[in-house]
């Protein structure tokens, strides 16, 4: 029996901590409802058992400060705009402080070894699942997405290296767990009495560091740094000469300041290295800056327990937004933003206790036990360094904090022991908040089942979706929900109830004022009215929202026609509209083309401080003449023999020098994937052999500016082959989902209307499709060549040629056939 617990047990912390207490919690319905179930069903019957057994939680002394923090944050959460979703993210930081409770009583039991050997073997988990993601990666496995093609088979070392992440599904949540994890496994090699133990576990330290070292995160970097710099330095206090004279305050002190230097210094040289702020670099700093002034907004109650995103909307810098943020990227300030000066305060508390906690323990400790012990808060004090770039709130990384810091504060007991214990109204309380979360979360997860089940695209998909708002009534999704849906209606029945989706965006917007693709859709729909006034206002609306979505580009175009605003502030929406990351290609396209202003804010464009390979592509699409004097007689840089490349094989036709040119780009700059493609194009005759390993080095690099399956499609040995290759030319067109994950925790289908999407990558890089559809059409199949203009159109809304041929089909399929 005893056995078959231990093992429950384990798989009890895998799931926790790779699945449960993962992003899969998200992702996927029946793991969030698993979740719900389980945890509930567990925690209440511990709590339950220990109520019968005449106990309650353990004592120690952070419990004082943690029932103030669940007060805090429960204070913060009903007092904000949103006490419904702060209230179910809520359910995770109070799970963890049960969770808190249930390691002190393990350790209190003699339990901490199987706490321990479980940890490691969630590190040997780690270990193996990155693993996994290498060899997936280099042999071309397709195990991992993105891995169907290998370096094995191409140029056998790798160009690049990957940043792992597949453990815990992002790159920096993996270094967040992993910088405790290797001090913790550091330390325990150290102090194991058994070699083997000692040889093992230094192996896992090993692996783990190197791990955390091919994450790519700086954060880890400074996290790691600033463990080893506070374990050195208390291994250091331990000389008899100065422990004498330095006392255990300025040991400590001695120790935080040894790891902030060391991770100030990484961070110092790391910003000299890269020369400029990068587009993230500039986010966070705007994420501070909002939750600096959050706290002076909000002194008393925060913005809300959990809610920074939702907050942040209505602070950050339009320019800089990036809606997948919840958090702003500093638990410290995050902390402030959200709670207050009262939450600043128990903090403080919090830390304060655990510090004195600590101190008498190690105190007291001897010999491994007082070098575990240092280890333990060398691994805070890494986690805590860490958490000023970043914040960790997912189980496994807390989960891990939590054990860091029950052993630091607990003597390992046994199961004779009789530790004190608090009032049982305690553990009653607790019990009562995990069933009254329990029977919330019955009918929540019925709501969310009736919303999954609107998203099928299926006739009902309205009714479930009102069924859902109703179940659920407080959650704005399902309100956004039935507004989105509403207006497919109208687009897939233009003589439905346009005033009904009207009002149903409007009831929507007044919910979430910062839906900025509400506000898009709801100028499309008011246009369908022959509203342009509104039209424009709404779309005004959402630029003010979000710098980085379509409405820039709208509001431009609508305000030109109109003459409505003045030359200069339309060219300059235009300009933002041409954006890397606001439209997903350079402004190639006849649309940027089409009108005066248009045209002049594209010399705007131009005119910035743009690569030169950049200026080549896009002007190459209408002057020649330019773009044949952007090309340098002696290049020097990868773009400027790039440009020499392009010209010898466009306009000089010219393949062999054009290769020539695109390998000396290569060998400046081995790893952007479009000069391969580039080369491929010059060796499509020559040597097809070459131009299908310059591909797959491309595939396995990414490309932004070329299209490598327009490219094979030229090389394919059968109809069918080339076919497949034009269906797949076009990298498919991203749906934003960030705003709903953030804002509640769920996928969404929320989309920007067909005719408000970007503007395409130009009539070059359409005409695979062009090809399909036409091919269609010599083959009889009208629907097939129908549909694949309609794809151009969903994809590149701005290509007037697929509008015209629709039409012409759609009036007479049979003469056109």
């Amino acid at each position: 029996m005893k056995r078959l617990g231990r093992i429950g047990f384990i798989f009890l912390a895998i799931y926790l901590v790779f699945i449960g207490g993962s992003a899969y919690y998200t992702l996927f319905f029946p793991v969030r409802v698993l979740h719900h179930v389980l945890l509930t069903a567990l925690l209440a019957l511990w709590l339950f058992g220990r109520l019968r057994r005449g106990q309650s939680l353990p004592v120690t002394p952070l419990n004082l400060p943690l029932l103030a923090a669940a007060g805090v944050w429960l204070a913060s959460a009903l007092a904000s705009d949103d006490p419904r979703m702060a209230l179910e993210n809520l359910w995770f930081q109070l799970l963890h402080v049960l969770f808190f409770f249930i390691l002190v009583d393990m350790i209190q039991r003699g339990r901490q070894r199987l706490l321990l050997e479980t940890q490691f073997m969630l590190g040997a988990a780690v270990v193996f699942l990155s693993g996994l993601e290498l060899v997936s990666w280099y042999f071309g496995l397709g195990i991992i997405p993105g891995t169907q093609a290998g370096w094995v088979g191409v140029t056998g070392l790798p160009l690049v290296l990957p940043r792992l992440s597949l453990a815990m599904n992002i790159s920096t949540l993996l270094a967040g767990y992993l910088v405790p994890l290797v001090i913790l496994t550091t330390g325990w090699a150290l102090t194991v009495r058994r070699r083997d133990f000692r040889v093992v576990l230094g192996i896992l330290a090993g692996l783990l560091a190197l791990i955390l070292l091919m994450t790519g995160s700086r954060g880890g970097i400074l996290g790691i740094l600033a463990g080893a710099g506070a374990f050195t330095t208390l291994r250091l206090s331990q000389s008899e000469r100065l422990s004498e004279r330095i006392s255990g305050r300025v040991i400590i002190g001695a120790a935080l300041f040894a790891g902030a230097v060391l991770a100030a210094g990484f961070m110092l040289w790391s910003v000299r290295e890269s020369g400029t702020r990068d587009f993230g670099d500039a986010g966070r700093l705007d994420m501070w800056t909002s939750a600096i002034e959050m706290t002076r907004d909000h002194p008393i109650t925060g913005v809300g327990a959990t809610l920074f995103g939702r907050a942040f909307r209505d602070y950050r810098d339009s320019a800089l937004v990036q809606d997948k943020l919840v958090s702003a990227h500093n638990a410290y300030l995050n902390t402030a933003a959200e709670t207050g000066l009262p939450g600043i305060l128990v903090s403080l508390w919090l830390g304060g206790a655990f510090v004195l906690a600590w101190w008498h323990k190690r105190q007291t400790a001897r010999g491994g036990r007082q070098i575990r012990l240092e280890t333990t808060f060398a691994g805070l004090v890494g986690m805590g360094i860490h958490s000023l770039v970043d914040v960790f709130t997912i189980t496994p990384i807390v989960l891990l904090m939590l054990l860091l810091a029950a052993y630091s504060i607990t003597r390992p007991g046994s199961r004779l022991d009789q530790p004190p214990q608090t009032p049982r109204w305690a553990a009653a309380l607790a019990l009562l908040a995990v069933l009254g979360y329990g029977a919330w979360f019955i009918q929540i997860d019925r709501a969310q089942s009736a919303y999954q089940e609107s998203m099928k695209g299926t006739e009902t998909a309205l009714e479930h979706a009102r069924e859902a708002a109703y179940l659920d009534p407080a959650l704005n999704l399902y309100t956004l929900q039935i507004a989105y849906l509403m207006g497919q209606d109208v687009l897939a029945m233009p003589h439905s109830d346009i005033e009904g989706a009207v009002r149903a965006y409007q009831i929507a917007l007044e919910r979430e004022p910062t839906w900025d693709t509400g506000w898009i859709n709801l100028a499309a729909l008011t246009l369908r009215q022959g509203d342009d006034i509104h039209a424009l206002e709404y779309l005004d609306t959402a630029r003010k929202i979000n710098q980085r979505n379509t409405a820039n580009l709208y509001w431009a175009q609508l305000a030109e026609t109109l003459q409505a605003a003045p030359d200069d502030e339309i060219m300059v929406a235009y300009q933002n509209a041409m954006l890397r990351g606001v439209n997903r290609s350079l402004p190639l396209a006849d649309f940027w083309r089409a009108t005066p202003l248009r045209r002049a804010a594209l010399e705007r464009f131009l005119a910035e401080d743009l690569p030169i390979d950049l200026q080549y592509r896009i002007l190459s699409t209408f002057d020649a003449e330019r773009a044949a004097a952007l090309v340098p007689d002696t290049p020097q840089t990868a773009a400027e023999w790039w440009v020499a490349g392009e010209y010898a094989l466009t306009a000089q036709n010219d393949p062999d020098s054009a290769i020539q040119c695109f390998s000396q780009a290569i060998a400046l700059r081995p790893t952007y994937g479009d000069y391969y493609v580039s080369r491929a194009r010059a060796e499509l005759h020559a040597n097809p052999e070459a131009a299908r390993h310059d591909l797959d080095i491309a595939a396995l690099l990414t490309t932004i500016d070329e299209y490598p399956y327009a490219v094979r499609a030229e090389l394919a040995t059968t109809p069918e082959e080339a076919l497949t290759y034009r269906v797949s030319a076009l990298p498919p067109r991203q749906v934003r989902q960030e705003f709903p994950a953030a804002l509640y925790g769920r996928g969404a289908q929320l989309d920007v209307f067909p005719e408000m999407r970007t503007i395409g990558p130009g009539r070059a890089a359409m005409q695979p499709w062009y090809t399909v559809a036409e091919g269609r059409l010599l083959n009889g199949q009208i629907d097939g060549a129908i549909a694949a203009y309609r794809a151009i159109l969903d994809y590149a809304p701005d290509e007037q040629e697929a509008r015209d041929r629709l039409s012409a089909l759609s009036a007479t399929p049979s003469e056109a056939q």
